[in-house]
């Protein structure tokens, strides 16, 4: 009976996965909510049927993407099988949430860029083919605000300028998938506390997220690169400084977003108007912009006491 339960729970896992993947794949914006949730139906079976079903689940999605989609798709969803596998290694290792999360995006992205390099022969042809794969993505885009009427100087603006926004693409790649990583590790895990609440602990250690902080040694990783992108540097150390500035900017962005949860939940702010501010932060660049600068000089104005109640219980 149990070996029944366990082969009709890979089963589930595996058409649900599939089901998430393609959604991604093929259904324009509305299947952007299905992909952070790729990997969690692995997650899941390995939860509640064992590590070892959960562990080989990714390897037979791969196996029905290649046969389905080709290898493209199936070099697509090894991401996420990554993702998925160093989740299951870090779990019970009593790693705190921010290092659970930032080792596997990490990880994920350095592997991506190793694999990648490898492929295209070297760092310069795989920058070459990115930023000829994003310069066509900009004049396909171009072409659609044309058709829907945006003014011909702008466009042709932006025409002119299309190979420098590609290359600043480009440059911003690895963090902006750093970012998008987070995100999904964050959601994953928050789905996995919810389903398992008896197994929070075992995920990662979790404190009071309304106190959580960046390291303080952070700020030198922030400041350093912030400076180096004012100096004559070459293109390859610009793109790392760059990708260092912007993966510190998440660290400090979630610090802002717990300065601001702390208040909401002293001031007893109500839900709607809390969900309100939390949609603002996301989509309004200022108040983003604004949230990342509170997490970074939080290290100076210690904004929610959490230094001074330190100091006094010592």
């Amino acid at each position: 009976m149990k070996g029944l339960d366990t082969l009709t729970g890979f089963g589930l896992g595996l058409a649900s996965t599939l089901l998430l993947f393609f959604a991604g794949l093929r259904i324009p914006f509305l299947g952007l909510a299905a992909v952070p949730l790729v990997i969690y139906p692995a997650l899941f079976v390995g939860v509640r049927l064992g590590r070892q079903p959960g562990q080989l689940l990714p390897l037979a999605v791969a196996v029905c993407v290649y046969a389905l989609a080709g290898l493209e798709a199936t070099a697509a969803y090894l991401v996420f099988a990554l993702v998925t596998y160093l989740l299951f290694l870090s779990f019970g290792r009593g790693w705190n949430l921010a290092t659970v999360v930032s080792g596997t995006a990490g990880l994920t992205v350095a592997a991506m860029l190793l694999t990648a390099t490898a492929l295209a022969g070297s760092l310069s042809a795989l920058w070459t083919a990115l930023q000829t794969g994003a310069e066509a993505q900009v004049l396909m885009t171009l072409e659609v605000y044309e058709r829907v009427g945006l003014p011909d100087e702008t466009i042709e603006y932006l025409r002119e300028h299309a190979g420098e926004m590609a290359a600043l693409f480009v440059r911003m790649l690895p963090g902006m998938i750093f970012f998008m990583l987070v995100i999904v590790v964050l959601a994953n895990l928050a789905l996995l506390s919810w389903h398992f609440p008896q197994y929070r602990s075992f995920f990662c250690h979790v404190g009071d997220l309304k106190e959580w902080k960046s390291p303080d040694h952070m700020v030198w990783f922030l400041l350093a690169p912030g400076i180096a992108l004012f100096l004559p540097l070459g293109d390859a150390l610009r793109a790392l400084a760059l990708n260092l500035v912007l993966i510190c900017a998440v660290f400090y962005f979630f610090h802002g977003l717990a300065i601001v949860s702390y208040y909401f939940h002293y001031k007893k702010v109500p839900m709607f108007f809390r969900v309100l501010g939390y949609l603002l932060i996301v989509f309004e660049q200022i108040l983003t912009v604004l949230v990342i600068g509170l997490g970074f000089f939080d290290l100076w104005g210690d904004f929610r006491r959490l230094k001074r109640r330190t100091a006094g219980l010592t």
